[in-house]
């Protein structure tokens, strides 16, 4: 199961992807967006996230991907 989090306030579905990146979907209208750990627009309808809903769900993929075998 990918790792996901539901924002509190909006509702918007935080997921991490497969390379890494933070999708966000809003579960009313449908829309989507994508956005790196930071919260920088990568693609999609939605062009908006939460920097700290994006870091925490993307954040640990980027420090995983950068340890070395044995760290």
């Amino acid at each position: 199961m990918p790792k996901q989090v539901i924002h509190p306030l909006t509702g918007h579905v935080y997921r991490l992807t497969e390379d890494g990146l933070v999708e966000v979907t809003d579960p009313k209208t449908g829309a989507r967006g994508v956005f790196d750990f930071q919260a920088r627009w990568q693609s999609g309808e939605l062009r908006h996230a939460d920097l700290q809903m994006a870091g925490w769900v993307g954040r640990l993929a980027r420090r995983r991907g950068t340890l070395q075998p044995g760290e």
